[in-house]
């Protein structure tokens, strides 16, 4: 009897034991979502470009001395509230050889708010921005497009927050002031820069995941008019908040 009633309490303690473990399990996966704004959200992301870089129309060089590609660019960025920073690289093919193509950009933005219903509101985001692209030519370095911008502007934001996920969409006009990397030349570039994505703050990934797709289109005008080009770049991200 002594001996069944101790198997007895030792299964009960079992028992006890399993209840505990599938109550810790399940409040693990139906953890509530985090309490913080998207603004304030700070999350690494990876992704890739379709990337499209051509002269313009007043661009004087002939067609076979420009520099021209249009290829996969995969992007690596780094968000924290405001601040965004991003680096792309890729290489392309030119006159039978490899040459590689950079952009380098951040932005620093701040948000005059417009109103709006519960967990929704719009924004205008004024912003100050740096970017570098270079991309190699056939002739020595100094054909090479190397140009630097710094340059500031402003847009429209839209943002959605709910308990599991929020919603963030953007858009800003950009002006820059540009200059040659290995010259003197400078001149002006515009850019357009647009961003739309969800953060998914249930997802036990991390802080929570985030899934997007970006937009960029750009365009200078230089001094020297052989440095007159146009970039068009779109494609998908995902990130993890932390």
């Amino acid at each position: 009897m002594n001996k069944g009633k101790r198997i007895m309490h030792k299964g009960r303690w079992g028992v006890v034991m399993l209840l505990a473990l599938v109550a810790a399990t399940a409040s693990a996966q139906y953890e509530e979502p985090r309490e913080y704004g998207s603004q304030d959200a700070r999350f690494i992301a990876v992704g890739v470009l379709d990337r499209e870089f051509q002269p313009t129309g007043n661009n004087p060089l002939a067609d076979s001395a420009g520099i021209a590609y249009r290829v996969w660019m995969p992007m690596i960025s780094f968000h924290q509230g405001p601040v965004q920073v991003a680096f792309g690289y890729t290489r392309y093919t030119r006159g039978g050889q490899s040459k590689e193509a950079v952009h380098f950009g951040t932005v620093f933005t701040n948000e005059l708010g417009l109103g709006g219903g519960r967990g929704r509101a719009f924004s205008i985001p004024v912003c100050i921005a740096a970017d570098f692209t270079k991309a190699e030519a056939d002739g020595p370095k100094r054909d090479n497009f190397n140009i630097a911008s710094l340059g500031v502007g402003a847009g429209l934001r839209y943002q959605y927050e709910s308990p599991a996920f929020d919603l963030g969409i953007h858009a800003l006009g950009i002006i820059h002031f540009a200059f040659e990397g290995l010259g003197t030349g400078s001149g002006s570039s515009s850019a357009l820069d647009c961003d739309a994505h969800m953060m998914f703050k249930a997802v036990h990934i991390g802080n929570g995941l985030v899934v997007g797709y970006r937009l960029r289109a750009q365009r200078w005008n230089m001094s020297d008019e052989t440095f007159n080009y146009h970039a068009l770049s779109h494609g998908p991200y995902v990130g993890v908040m932390f």
